[in-house]
Parts: C-alpha cells; sequence; structure tokens
C-alpha cells in the first residue's frame, strides 16, 4: 500500500533524498556524503544523523555548504553552526484550478535575474544554476524581475515549491500567491504533491502557505559547515 499521509511526502532528511533518488544526476559524491555541484544548490547530505565525515571529503566543500535534516559529526577543525530550524509544509487540499496566466512568465533556466532578486531574501541559497533543477515563473515590471517562485528538490512522487519572493517594492500585491498557484498547478497535472521548506521563524509566509492549503508536517534542523578559528 502507497503511504499518502503528508509525512510521506516531505522527506525528514530531504537533501540525500533527492540527491540519492529522482535527482542522482545532480548529485556528487564525496565518501559517505552527497552534494548538489556548489553553482546550483549550497546543500549537502549525508544517508542518516551524526555520520562522520572526514577532513579529507570536507576539505573539497566551501564554507557556503548547509545541512537540512540529518546533521553529520565532523572533526576537530570544523563545526557545524546551527541555523534557525526549517519547518516543512505538504499541500493537502483539492486540485488546484489552473491560475490566470496574464503577467506569468516562465523564465529561462540560467536567467541571472533569478539570483538577483532571490538575494534580497534569502541570500547564498540561490545560485547561478539552481534554475536547472525545475520550472520557475515569474512577474516582470518592464525589464525588472518582480516575483519569482518554482521547483527546486524533487523526491519523486512530491517536489519543493521553492525561492517563493517578491521584491520589497511590489508586495502586497498578491504575487506570491499566484506564483505559488502557478507552480503548485503544474506538479499537480504531473501527478506530483507540491511540499515546501520555509524557515519556522517566518510566521507570514507560513500564514500564507497555510492559507492556501499547506499543512505543517515537521521541523529540521539546518546548519552551516565552517573551520573553526
Amino acid at each position: 500500500m502507497v503511504d499518502s499521509s503528508p509525512e510521506a511526502a516531505a522527506p525528514d532528511n530531504p537533501v540525500w533524498t533527492a540527491l540519492a533518488g529522482s535527482q542522482r544526476h545532480l548529485a556528487h559524491a564525496l565518501g559517505d556524503m552527497l552534494r548538489f555541484p556548489a553553482d546550483v544548490a549550497p546543500f549537502c547530505a549525508v544517508p542518516e544523523e551524526g555520520t562522520f565525515v572526514p577532513s579529507t571529503d570536507l576539505e573539497y566543500l566551501t564554507e557556503d555548504a548547509y545541512f537540512l535534516g540529518a546533521l553529520p559529526t565532523v572533526p576537530a577543525g570544523w563545526e557545524l553552526r546551527e541555523l534557525s530550524t526549517v519547518t516543512q509544509m505538504v499541500y493537502t487540499g483539492a486540485p488546484v484550478a489552473a491560475p490566470p496566466a496574464a503577467g506569468v512568465t516562465v523564465l529561462d533556466a540560467l536567467d541571472p535575474a533569478m539570483q538577483e532578486l532571490t538575494a534580497l531574501a534569502f541570500p547564498g541559497y540561490f545560485r547561478a544554476r539552481t534554475g536547472i533543477m525545475g520550472r520557475y515563473v515569474g512577474i516582470r515590471d518592464g525589464d525588472q524581475l518582480v516575483a519569482l517562485a518554482g521547483e527546486r528538490m524533487d523526491f519523486g512522487s512530491s517536489r519543493e515549491v521553492s525561492a517563493v519572493c517578491t521584491h520589497p517594492d511590489h508586495a502586497g500585491q498578491g504575487y506570491a500567491r499566484l506564483l505559488i498557484q502557478h507552480v503548485m498547478h503544474g506538479m499537480q497535472e504531473q501527478g506530483v504533491t507540491p511540499m515546501l521548506h520555509v524557515g519556522s521563524g517566518n510566521a507570514r509566509a507560513i500564514a500564507l502557505y497555510e492559507a492556501l492549503g499547506f499543512v505543517r508536517v515537521r521541523q529540521l534542523r539546518h546548519a552551516r559547515l565552517q573551520t573553526r578559528g
């Protein structure tokens, strides 16, 4: 029997699940660790909590490498600086009707405007080639990209809604809701359940996602790798 619960759609070790599964074509293996290419996403993963990663593997990572969910054990000279927790949410509502298409553009995977916009909201997480991970849609004001949403990690039966952001000068116009619905509708047309990750302290975003039909599943630990000293 297939497990259709929200918990099943939101893996507790999401980066590993994506890199060992549907996005294995993007995986770089370093010993027991998997990582996305640094210009695609900043995430690394180990198969389970506490997996020891030696310096000979860590030295291939830059200091802007992050772990989400299962955190490794690292040797002397390295540390994992824990950040605020991340909340997983899964869509449990009815099928999403096709939202209005006027003004919504499917973006080129390598459009540098996406990285420029996301740098205002969550600097360092959206990389030059993050756009190859899925379909991204946006809204422009003239030549300026002012709102964005898309797909990032793929878990097979579920997929992550990501990079939801609006330029501060264009907030309050419903752009985020509209673009999320576009992304969700596209996923559901492919038989995929939408899910997402959001900072646990971001009450405004969580309220929007709950209003759209997402439910909270769990909180995940989140840490940045860095050298000591």
